[in-house]
């Protein structure tokens, strides 16, 4: 006979003597675990050793059934089983997202003519803007003429509160503009970075195409 052979018998022989000796309802299995000096115990049950340092729940002939887990081998997997669920989570929510962009998005010319429309309604904004500083200027050279018959400095009341207002509505309007104007510069980023996403989607999508029509 060969010597693996004999080893296989050898091993399965001791299983079965050591399931002889526990009782009649334990036959199903026995436990090889750990204790605190790192030796192994055998047994019919999940003792305490086996809960605190682990080991494994074997069949009667010897197979595993089942590991048993230290309480810090427990937390360990459990972790690992929440990354694993978080990345999957995640890859579903990328692929919901990409299909996303790419109903809304299906071309470059889409894409375009969206970036102009956001861009569009900002620039209205500037143009009032300007529009409005343009009036506020020939509003401020009629109040200089005014206040040159003043040359002291001691306006009017009258007139000291319309050149304040005056100087405080052009300097809200040159924030504005400014706001703007930054808001143009945050569009053309956002977009830049839709673009450069949005290639790759669409190299996919046409290379996934290619091979569908050739399929056919």
């Amino acid at each position: 006979m060969p010597s693996h052979a004999v080893r296989h018998l050898t091993r399965a022989a001791l299983w079965a003597a050591l399931a002889g000796c526990l009782p009649a309802g334990a036959q199903a299995a026995v436990f090889v675990c750990r204790d605190a000096h790192g030796g192994t115990v055998t047994t019919d049950h999940a003792s305490a050793d086996c809960l605190q340092y682990g080991g494994k729940e074997l069949n009667a002939d010897g197979s595993v059934r089942r590991l048993i887990l230290t309480p810090r081998q427990q937390q360990q997997q459990e972790q690992a089983e929440q990354r694993s669920r978080a990345a999957s989570e995640q890859a579903l929510q990328d692929q919901r997202q990409q299909r996303a962009l790419l109903a809304r998005y299906p071309d470059e010319s889409v894409l375009q003519d969206s970036e102009q429309s956001d861009l569009a309604s900002v620039q209205a904004l500037i143009d009032a803007a300007r529009a409005r500083l343009k009036v506020l200027h020939r509003e401020r050279v009629h109040l200089d003429e005014d206040a040159q018959f003043y040359p002291s400095g001691n306006y009017p009341n009258d007139l000291r509160s319309r050149m304040e207002m005056n100087q405080q509505e052009r300097t809200h309007e040159q924030q504005l503009i400014a706001s703007q104007q930054r808001e143009v510069a945050r569009i053309h980023a956002r977009y830049d970075r839709l673009r450069a996403s949005l290639r790759v989607l669409w190299a996919r999508q046409r290379a996934a195409e290619r091979i569908e029509s050739s399929g056919h």
